[in-house]
């Protein structure tokens, strides 16, 4: 049972991150509960209830300000904003054309005010449905007392539940985002398993979809850390939740390859699910102290797996995913002290030194000024919008209903919350119809059945709005299903429920999202392209700050914290993926458009892994002495340019990028002198090897961003002085390269005058001071390592070697 629960819970943990939609959902209830129950007790007509229980229920979905003390000023201000437009809605009642007018304005001033978010919208948003419901309740100037009090008494209700019921604690939101972690981590492992057992195309969408969920979970993470930690501690927790992701991506990309290439035996198969199923238990293990010895004996089980695994016959593919396996649970076991310790520091100090800087470091200099602003703003143009959409809907709505045309108002209004694009508008409007199709009808069932019983009504009415809350941030069509729902289950407890009513609000919506789209194209439009150009220039301008700062890193040991710059990256990325979400929509009529630009998505996402990759392992002055690393980060830099150039239409007659050699191509020993360690070979051939990724990746984005197929290739330029030097190739006994070798070069001294590291083929390349005969040195995990005397002339030599397994070590 305990185990059942445990599944649940981590599931549920997983799907909601921090469990802040939960408590959002949670506060909403209790807010709308108070009001509700402190109303009726008054004594209050039903009427004056519903606006309560509207106001209760918006201040506590929109009040969203991080601090007390700017929730407090947002709380003061919305009794203003409620009371004049309630004020408004009462005393124009008997001027109709003055009223709409007023609606209007008021739906101008709303949007407007969006640009001071969160406190502008929660302002805008609450004087906006404070005047559409009272218009619903046809509400008088005689009632406005009564209706001021109601508006009062709600927003009392809301910010006790933000301040006393259900206030924010950050530690305790940040204790469940790393349990959602953990929960996520343990999914991606379990989609792993399930994939290496049956591959199918199900289950690698699957796996791709928990990586991705994997990401979004971090970026939580390291969001709830900035405000709760110290600088040096938020350095520490970053890099250890960076290094687990990265190593869970890791997972996921062996375990993809794996099952594209060729058939493994079954033997090996299970030992695989054996020891993925054993490092889900790691993954997805309660943290608490007390547990810690049973960390222990799962890397003891893993390698007891192990064991029986090297017995058989590991292909490469075999032997690169049981890696992943080995550095996923390294980084499980290392990083969990940190971040899943009780309570992290709250001190914050002014002097702490960042990831990559020294501690006496020259203050990094402010950022340029943005440019002017040139035209009008997004939310002033989404203003003008909004108001002639709802203007057109009023119209239209007046045909259809004289009485209840303020549903197509209420629609034309919304589907402008939270976009930026016309054709975000569109897709926003489609699935407000949809849910309001599908809320109809489930409405009508639900009312239907209940009609009669008030309180099992107010209870319907209580969890529909708290599930409308819990998914608004997941699906915007399921919030309106279930708010279509509550409002079916509203006029059953008023009395004034008919299918009539529920069909005429279906219609009302049609035109006001029809209203909306049409103020959205053809109103200042805000086209979903330019949108999508800026946001895909804004990364690649990110891209080029990185290989830049990334290369000055490595090179002269600037100072620059390129995990921020990489998280930097993941946030325009995620910011485009929202732009781009329109056009890679189901209902899209751009095919084409939408194949290249999931193909473009898919390319900048590998950037952003590789990016991750080189911030979480580069090291100042690693590969101090290469001479070639310049030039290749100017190549991809330039290449850069040029993509962003095409993308902002300037462009001149230059439209192909260049490709080059890549750094692992022949890999230099200079950065690794005398006295470097393995972990060092390690380390650099990775920082190498992601370089070469993102210049490939830049190259592939050309001809999706309409440079064509064609490229330029740069002049090979051999950058050393030195002739003599050792070529060759490290392979196993099957012939398969192997690329995790290291390799010396030893003279008659004992002195080491060289080293090396394969690159992902295998080749390898050592640059030799003078002619000579020395010993070569090779070995690599799991294999029997070799030495052989090699005579160096003045030129190149060519010397291949073999490296056969050893039967039992554990890879």
């Amino acid at each position: 049972m305990r185990h059942v629960f445990d599944v649940v819970f981590d599931r549920f943990s997983a799907a909601d991150p921090g469990m802040l939609r939960l408590r959002q959902a949670i506060r909403t209830a209790a807010s709308v509960v108070l009001a509700i129950a402190l109303l009726a007790l008054l004594g209050l007509p039903i009427t004056t209830i519903m606006l309560g229980t509207i106001v209760a229920m918006m201040s506590a979905m929109t009040v969203n300000d991080k601090t007390v003390r700017a929730k407090a000023i947002t709380f003061l201000l919305l009794p203003v904003s409620a009371g004049v437009s309630i004020a408004a809605g009462a005393l124009l009642a008997p001027l109709p054309l003055v009223g709409d007018g007023a609606f209007l304005v008021i739906i101008f001033v709303a949007v407007y005010l969006r640009r001071y978010a969160p406190r502008g919208f929660a302002v805008g948003m609450v004087a906006f449905m404070v005047f559409f419901f009272s218009l619903f309740i046809h509400a008088t100037v005689e009632q406005l007392p009564q209706l001021l009090f109601a508006v009062v008494v709600a927003l009392c209700c809301s910010a006790l539940s933000h301040f006393v019921l259900v206030p924010r604690r950050p530690r305790l939101n940040l204790r469940r985002i790393v349990v959602a972690f953990r929960a996520r981590l343990a999914q991606l492992v379990d989609a792993a398993a399930h994939l290496v057992e049956a591959p199918d195309n199900r289950r690698q969408e699957q796996l791709r979809r928990r990586v991705a969920r994997l990401h979004e979970c971090a970026l939580m993470v390291e969001t709830e850390l900035t405000d709760l930690v110290a600088p040096a501690e938020f350095e520490q927790w970053q890099q250890d939740v960076v290094d687990v992701e990265l190593t869970g991506e890791r997972l996921a990309i062996a375990a993809r390859r794996l099952v594209a290439g060729a058939d493994i035996e079954p033997e090996v198969r299970d030992g695989l699910a054996a020891e993925l199923a054993e490092l889900r238990v790691l993954a997805g293990r309660d943290p608490r102290p007390a547990l810690a010895y049973e960390d222990d004996m799962s890397i003891s089980r893993l390698s007891a797996i192990g064991r029986r695994l090297d017995a058989l016959d590991n292909p490469p593919h075999v032997t690169r995913l049981r890696r992943a396996i080995r550095e996923l649970a390294v980084s499980i076991t290392t990083a969990r002290a940190e971040l899943e310790s009780d309570t992290p520091s709250l001190v914050l100090e002014d002097d702490h030194p960042g990831r990559h800087r020294a501690a006496d470091a020259a203050p990094v200099a402010a950022p340029a000024p943005p440019a002017p602003q040139t035209g009008l703003r997004l939310t002033t143009r989404q203003a003008i919008q909004a108001v002639i959409g709802a203007a057109l809907a009023i119209l239209a709505g007046e045909l259809v209903s004289p009485s209840r045309w303020y549903w197509a108002v209420i629609t034309a209004f919304l589907v402008f919350a939270n976009t930026t694009t016309r054709g975000d508008i569109l897709i926003r409007g489609f699935r407000r119809t949809v849910g309001t199709l599908l809320g109809i009808l489930a409405g009508m069932v639900a009312a239907t059945l209940v009609t009669g019983q008030n309180v099992l009504i107010l209870i319907l009415i209580i969890g529909c709005v708290s599930l409308g809350v819990y998914v608004v941030q997941v699906s915007y069509g399921l919030m309106t299903f279930f708010m279509t729902m509550m409002l079916a289950l509203l006029y059953s407890l008023i009395g004034t429920f008919t299918p009539e009513v529920l069909v005429l609000r279906l219609e009302e919506t049609v035109l006001g999202a029809l209203a909306g789209g049409i103020a959205a194209v053809l109103v200042l439009p805000t086209r979903t392209r330019t949108i999508i150009k800026e946001d895909i220039a804004a990364v690649l301008e990110a891209l080029r700050g990185f290989v830049g700062g990334a290369t000055g890193l490595l090179r002269d040991a600037d100072t620059v914290d390129l995990i921020d710059q990489s998280r930097e990256i993941d946030k325009k990325l995620a910011e485009l993926r929202r732009a781009a979400e329109p056009m890679t929509h189901v209902i899209s009529p751009y095919r084409n458009q939408r194949s290249e630009l999931r193909h473009l998505l898919a390319i900048l996402g590998s950037c952003a892994y590789h990016v991750r990759d080189l911030a979480a392992n580069a090291e100042p002055a690693l590969l101090a002495a290469d001479d070639r690393l310049p030039r290749t980060s100017d190549r991809i830099a330039d290449n850069l340019s040029r993509l962003i150039a095409v993308v902002g239409g300037t462009a001149g007659d230059r439209r192909e990028v260049v490709a080059g050699d890549g750094l692992s191509t022949h890999v230099r020993p200079r950065h690794l002198a005398e006295g470097a360690t393995d972990a060092d070979d390690a380390v650099a051939r990775r920082i190498m090897a992601g370089f070469d990724h993102l210049d490939e990746l830049v190259v592939a984005m050309a001809r999706p961003l309409g440079l064509g197929d064609d490229t330029d290739t740069e002049p090979s330029e051999d950058v050393d002085r030195v002739t003599s030097r050792v070529l060759g190739q490290v392979r196993d006994g099957s012939g398969e390269p192997v690329a995790d070798a290291a390799l010396t070069l030893v003279d008659g001294k004992g002195r080491q005058v060289g080293r090396s590291a394969p690159a992902d083929d295998g080749r390898f390349r050592i640059e030799v001071p003078q002619s000579g005969t020395y010993l070569l040195i090779a070995s690599s995990p799991g294999r029997h390592p070799s030495a052989d005397l090699v005579t160096v002339p003045a030129g190149p030599v060519v010397r291949d070697v073999v490296l056969d397994e050893e039967r039992d070590a554990w890879r």
